[in-house]
C-alpha cells in the first residue's frame, strides 16, 4: 500500500473512503489485508508457554501453571489492567490509513473482533495476542478524517487481568505506527 496524499488512478478513488465495508470490499484492500494475513506468525501463547515450561520441570511446573490461572482469574476479578495510548496525524487521507491499519493488524494476527463506523472514520477493535509474556489484550485504533488530506489515528492497547505487561502494550503500538508510516505493507 503506497502512501500518497491524494487519490490516484490505480486506487479507483477508495483512498479517501471512510467506510470500513466499502474500503474492505475494494479488491486492492482486500488482496493487501490477504497477503498480509499469509504473512502472519502467531506468537506462542502464554499457555503454551507454560505447558512447555511445566514439562521441563515437573516438580514446578504443574504447580506453576495453574498458579499462573489462578492469578489471571483474579487479576481479571480485581479489574487489572495495564495499558498505554498513542496519537499520530497522518499527512495520508483517511482510506490509505485505514487499509494500512487493517494490513498491520491481518500482519500482527490481530483479528479485528468489532468495527464501530463514525461520519469521518472509523474505530476497530482487535484481538492482541496472548504470548510469553501476556495471555493478551485488546487494541482499539480509531482512525479518523482530520484536515483535507490527513488523518488522526489513536490507539490505545489494553492487557486485562495483569498488572504489568512487560512492555507489550509500548511495543504493540510502536509496531503499529511504524506500520502505518512504512511505505509498503502489501
Amino acid at each position: 500500500m503506497e502512501h500518497g496524499t491524494g487519490g490516484t488512478a490505480t486506487d479507483g478513488g477508495w483512498a479517501h473512503e471512510h467506510r470500513y465495508d466499502v474500503l474492505l470490499a475494494t479488491p486492492a484492500v482486500h488482496e493487501a489485508v490477504r497477503r498480509n494475513a499469509a504473512r502472519a506468525r502467531r506468537p506462542m501463547s502464554a499457555q503454551e508457554f507454560l505447558s512447555r515450561a511445566a514439562s521441563l520441570t515437573p516438580l514446578v511446573g504443574a504447580p506453576m501453571l495453574g498458579g499462573a490461572e489462578r492469578g489471571r482469574r483474579l487479576g481479571l476479578a480485581l479489574r487489572l489492567r495495564t495499558g498505554r495510548t498513542r496519537e499520530a496525524e497522518l499527512p495520508v487521507p483517511v482510506g490509505r490509513v485505514l487499509a494500512a491499519v487493517l494490513c498491520s493488524l491481518a500482519l500482527r494476527a490481530q483479528e479485528v473482533r468489532a468495527v464501530a463506523q463514525h461520519e469521518d472514520g472509523c474505530t476497530l477493535t482487535a484481538d492482541i495476542p496472548s504470548d510469553a509474556r501476556t495471555f493478551g489484550g485488546v487494541l482499539e485504533v480509531c482512525v479518523t478524517r482530520a484536515a483535507p488530506g490527513a488523518t488522526s489515528v489513536r490507539a490505545k492497547a489494553e492487557i486485562p487481568g495483569q498488572l504489568i505487561d512487560w512492555g507489550t502494550s509500548r511495543r504493540t503500538l510502536d509496531t503499529l505506527l511504524a506500520d502505518l508510516n512504512a511505505p509498503d505493507l502489501g
